[in-house]
């Protein structure tokens, strides 16, 4: 599948960042950096890279895809203002489809380096799931939260207080895009727990089949479905399991 087949709804994107004079650039064998001259990202860019080219062939292992013929762009901003001036938005990160680039914060106190963006870049060979199982595979393959803690901490927690929504929920796309973002990490943290139990319980292939067949347009009843013929259980039932394997 090819990336300009499948769109993105980008509501801030801008690109000024292709027209900034300033950038510095360093190349290795997936991926081409831009930074800004003394920043910490060219202080660290020899670990970043080692970084992220541990994480793309970690990456590629698990989804058993080719390389990609282009390299990943990654653009490291300094502080949030200049990424929202540059790009349009002010988040931790985004991976672009179309122009296979990711646009990062890159401080002191906001690294969110590793395999979560670029899962979302290497798998669209696998296609785009709903957001609660596209962003769960990418929490996966990374190991933990952006914060470097295991995701089931945070998980107990967000069970105690009572702020995780029941999975059938997540099987809406609209659902998991309308999310409050004050318990943000908190969804991610349960995206990611989630998918590694059906990984490791179930196993890979079962995986990888239902997230080929789910679709953002589909209702969340037709998306239970799918779930169902694969893994032939309810959300439920897989909901139960994997509290159990939590506590």
């Amino acid at each position: 599948m090819k990336n300009s087949a499948i769109s993105q709804y980008l509501p801030h994107y801008i690109e000024n960042f292709k027209i900034f004079s300033q950038w510095k650039k360093h190349e290795s064998k997936h991926y081409v950096f831009f930074y800004l001259p003394e920043s910490l990202a060219e202080k660290e860019i020899t670990e970043i890279v080692k970084t992220q080219e541990a994480g793309f062939k970690r990456i590629l292992d698990f989804l058993k895809v080719k390389a990609p013929k282009q390299k990943i762009k990654y653009y490291l901003y300094p502080n949030r203002k200049i990424k929202k001036e540059l790009m349009g938005d002010d988040w931790y990160a985004q991976a672009i489809y179309h122009n296979f680039t990711v646009h990062l914060l890159y401080t002191k106190k906001i690294k969110p380096l590793e395999a979560h963006e670029d899962t979302h870049l290497l798998s669209l060979p696998w296609g785009l799931a709903i957001g609660f199982f596209q962003e769960g595979l990418a929490e996966y393959l990374t190991g933990h939260n952006w914060h470097g803690q295991p995701h089931e901490i945070l998980v107990k927690k967000s069970l105690k207080k009572n702020i995780l929504p029941d999975f059938k929920i997540m099987f809406s796309h609209k659902n998991w895009a309308d999310l409050d973002d004050k318990n943000v990490l908190a969804y991610y943290c349960y995206a990611g727990s989630m998918v590694k139990f059906m990984l490791e319980k179930f196993g890979r292939n079962k995986f990888k089949k239902f997230y080929q067949n789910l679709n953002r347009e589909y209702s969340q009843i037709k998306n239970i479905r799918i779930f169902k013929d694969v893994y032939k259980m309810t959300p439920v039932e897989m909901q139960r399991r994997w509290m159990s394997q939590i506590n």
